[in-house]
């Protein structure tokens, strides 16, 4: 971009020799030329159609020098006096503000000034060419007015009036004359500036205006009346309108009538008496205001709700409103407070103590850093935008312009802005409670604040719920106090999930479980993991849960199960690391034999368990790992398993893969069968799944399966190389996921150690879980034991709860993991804990 537009501006010089000259000879000609041509489309544009002004650009007085209202209001003045036709004088106003823009440009483009400076620049000239405007327009309407009335000024508003002016604002205006006696020339006076500024003609405009901030906003006239002001603010004024105040600053025309009316509309701007309702309606206001719903995706790890510099969380506008509150809460008692910009306020709130030091700092550093932005946003195409470009390439440049690599750029923004957005909720949010019974939008703000997505329905699902509390007569202390700890137990990200199941229960019961806070914990928990509707169909669960006796069961049934289920949540939740699965176990086999009863009349079937089901390790949503072994005659009792598969099929997901040559085999095979397969073509890794086998139901004499698995675990059992090449081949299949099971270090790893030190040491069994495998080995000094058995649980915990809530086994939501475990940097320690598990892993392997 750079090349295309220096190679434009040399074919469109007449004195290129002089210029490559230059070029050479002054570091300065080249920084400036290239910074402008990469960063300004439109200035590259202006310089290049007057390649002139480059000598003008290099002199030393034009770099130096800060201009102030004055220098610029002589200078222009100089220009459009010239000439008496209106039209020129309004083009030579546009000229000189492109102009400077190209000089101010250029002084921040090769540093030759504070980025303060450039803001208070820009402001300044705005002003001055308001001035110059306003003369314009006087001028105009002489000859049809007969009148020279100098009782008029124009004051600025938002950004001109702290002068932090961007290099592509609108300025906010409003005017203000001495009396109602010529009301009519000072409106013609007021739209004449307005039109001088702000029509697009040859040359462009001077500025975008915005009249919107005047009382009465596109109703009212352009100029009002010192009185008419007054009365305005008195009987309609907003607060809004007294926040907009806080930045009003006289720019041209009558300065002392400007100032008069400031003074005038103190008492409405300032009060003296600040009560706790006035600071809850400021906090309003700031919420109706900053609300932001822009839809937008993450980009290059900058959140959505962060890419609009102005607007987004913990930006500009954050900062604004920080000093606006402490100004509208303080102004009346602290005249320092009536009028200062952004930073001069920052810094008086550090002296006066309102800010610590460090919040300040972090503040004015974070203030100027994201202006900056804005200011090359802008700089680009001289267009009124904040937004963060949305490609790698174009962020790469920005990143550029500020003198950082990507990688830097987005560090230091998303610091920065966490930074802000921390001091911010600190002063508004974290001191207060949950707004139960405040306004929708005021709720609805607070829910924001914390980024809480779809915060219109979550507000309805809050009311839904305070309505359902009165009517049992719930007090609203009780109320408040439910849903305050409910939003900040689950850290505002499961705030929805809890609301909605909460409105799914009887609220009776959930102010009784509110009364035992752990206890209220686990039910948060459970109606996080999307439980709620299913514990509304069970609700005398509820009630054990208050009696301590919430892991029963009474029925085989899917629904009884479905009640277990839940129960076996709340008391995985309730004891997070001492799960006990005996409990989903012990169902399964009541309900798997029972079943086998059912349909095996003459009890010529077995079933024996594997993995999970056979060690008291199942949970909610593990499927049945089981094999079918009839005494004889197998192929005669396919229909048998069939139905009783059926039936188990009901409640749980039943695999049978486990069986000899599985898919492929038969679906049930004779105990003799069973015993030659296991002696002649059974894999070894079938001896190692073995080791986790129990019989379960045997209408036979059960020793006869029995010496067929034991026979099968101790001969020839498998190498430490046959186990690692599985072991190999688990870890390859599951790519690169992070996925707790079959990770290098994960569960599997751990399984295979005790399953590889039990065939090693002569202590196979079958029956045996993976913490009863290490503790037979324990005596050998192998290993570190203990670490594997609690990692182990650790591990299986993880797995459990995000099963529970995501199905799967692969970690992506580290996150909620926190929530669930209550520990904080989870990713951490299951990292930590893998790489030592890995460790042992390959040195028992080596």
């Amino acid at each position: 971009m750079a090349f295309s537009y220096f190679e434009d501006f040399i074919a469109q010089s007449t004195v290129k020799s002089t210029i490559f000259e230059l070029f050479v000879s002054f570091k300065v000609v080249g920084e400036l030329l290239f910074g402008l041509f990469s960063q300004s489309n439109t200035l590259s544009s202006y310089l290049i159609n007057n390649p002139q002004k480059i000598f003008w650009l290099i002199e030393k007085e034009t770099m130096e020098k800060n201009k102030t209202k004055e220098d610029f209001h002589v200078e222009v003045m100089d220009i459009i006096k010239k000439t008496e036709n209106h039209n020129k004088r309004e083009y030579y106003l546009r000229q000189y503000r492109k102009n400077e823009y190209l000089r101010i440009a250029s002084r921040e483009i090769i540093k030759a000034c504070k980025f303060e400076e450039t803001m208070r620049e820009l402001s300044e000239l705005a002003s001055a060419l308001i001035e110059s405007a306003l003369w314009i327009a006087k001028e105009k309407l002489k000859k049809r007015y007969g009148i020279d009335e100098n009782r008029f000024c124009v004051i600025g508003m938002g950004k001109l009036g702290n002068k932090e002016l961007n290099f592509s604002s609108d300025i906010d205006l409003l005017f203000v004359h001495d009396s109602e006696d010529n009301s009519e020339y000072f409106n013609r006076l007021a739209g004449s500036v307005v039109s001088v500024l702000n029509d697009n003609k040859d040359g462009g405009f001077v500025y975008r205006v915005d009249m919107r901030l005047r009382p009465g906003g596109k109703t009212t006239a352009l100029s009002l009346s010192v009185d008419e002001y007054e009365g305005y603010y008195t009987t309609f004024g907003q607060l809004w309108e007294k926040m907009a105040l806080t930045k009003a600053y006289p720019v041209a025309g009558d300065i002392d009538l400007g100032f008069e009316l400031l003074k005038t509309l103190r008492p409405f701007i300032y009060k003296k008496s600040i009560d706790i309702e006035y600071i809850k309606e400021i906090r309003s206001l700031m919420f109706k205001i900053k609300k932001y719903s822009k839809k937008l995706k993450d980009f290059q790890s900058i959140p959505a709700d962060k890419l609009d510099v102005k607007k987004g969380v913990g930006c500009i506008r954050e900062i604004e409103f920080i000093v606006n509150y402490f100004q509208l809460v303080y102004g009346g008692l602290n005249d320092k407070l009536k009028h200062i910009s952004t930073m001069e306020g920052l810094e008086l709130l550090k002296k006066d103590g309102l800010l610590s030091e460090k919040e300040a700092e972090e503040l004015k550093r974070a203030y100027l850093f994201l202006r900056k932005i804005e200011h090359k946003i802008q700089l680009l195409n001289e267009q009124q935008t904040q937004m963060l470009p949305n490609s790698v390439d174009e962020l790469e440049k920005m990143s550029k312009k500020m003198d950082l690599s990507l990688e830097q750029f987005v560090k230091i923004y998303l610091e920065y802005t966490d930074n802000v957005h921390g001091i911010f909720q600190k002063i508004f949010i974290s001191n207060d409670r949950f707004p139960v019974f405040s306004a929708d939008e005021d709720m609805e703000g607070y829910l924001a604040e914390f980024g809480i997505k779809n915060a219109g329905s979550v507000v309805f699902l809050v009311k839904d719920f305070v309505k359902k509390c009165l009517a049992v007569d719930i007090k609203r202390s009780v109320i408040e106090d439910i849903v305050d700890y409910t939003f900040n137990y689950t850290k505002k990200s499961d705030f929805e999930n809890c609301i909605t199941g909460m409105n799914m229960i009887n609220p009776t019961y959930t102010a009784l479980i509110f009364s035992q806070k752990r206890l209220f914990e686990a039910f948060l928990d459970v109606l996080s993991v999307n439980m709620a509707s299913r514990l509304a169909k069970h609700i005398d669960l509820v009630e054990d849960i208050l009696s301590g006796e919430m892991l029963d069961y009474k029925d085989l049934t899917k629904q009884e199960y479905e009640r277990l289920s839940i129960g076996a949540v709340f008391h995985l939740f309730l004891e997070p690391f001492g799960c006990d699965c005996d409990i989903m176990t012990r169902f399964a086999y009541d309900f798997i034999k029972n079943t086998a009863k059912e349909f095996d009349k003459e009890g010529n079937l077995s079933i024996v368990a594997y993995g999970k089901l056979a060690t008291n390790e199942l949970f909610v949503g593990s499927d049945l790992d089981i094999v079918f072994a009839a005494k004889n005659s197998a192929y005669m009792h396919t229909s048998t398993v069939q139905k009783i598969t059926k039936k188990l099929k009901e409640i749980y997901d039943v695999d049978l893969r486990l069986r000899p040559y599985g898919d492929k085999g038969s679906i049930v095979v004779d105990v003799d069968y069973l015993d030659e397969y296991f002696q002649k073509n059974a894999w070894q890794w079938e001896k190692q799944a073995a080791l986790k086998s129990k019989i379960i139901y045997c209408g036979f004499d059960k020793s006869i399966l029995e010496n067929v698995y034991k026979r099968f675990v101790s001969n020839n059992p498998p190498s430490k190389e046959d186990i690692l090449k599985m072991r190999n081949k688990i870890v390859e299949s599951k790519g690169k996921d992070y996925d707790i099971k079959s990770f290098a270090g994960g569960i599997t790893d751990i399984e295979f150690l005790a399953q590889a030190a039990c065939f090693e040491k002569g202590c196979a069994d079958t029956g045996l879980s993976t913490t009863d495998m290490l503790k037979r080995v324990e005596k050998f000094g192998l290993f570190d034991v203990d670490f594997l058995i609690d990692t182990y649980k650790f591990y299986i915990f993880i797995l459990n709860i995000y099963r529970t809530y995501a199905k799967g086994s692969v970690i992506k939501d580290c996150e909620r993991l926190e929530f669930y475990t209550k520990k904080d940097n989870i990713k951490n320690e299951i990292e930590s804990r893998r790489l030592k598990v890995k460790h042992i892993f390959e040195e028992f392997f080596k």
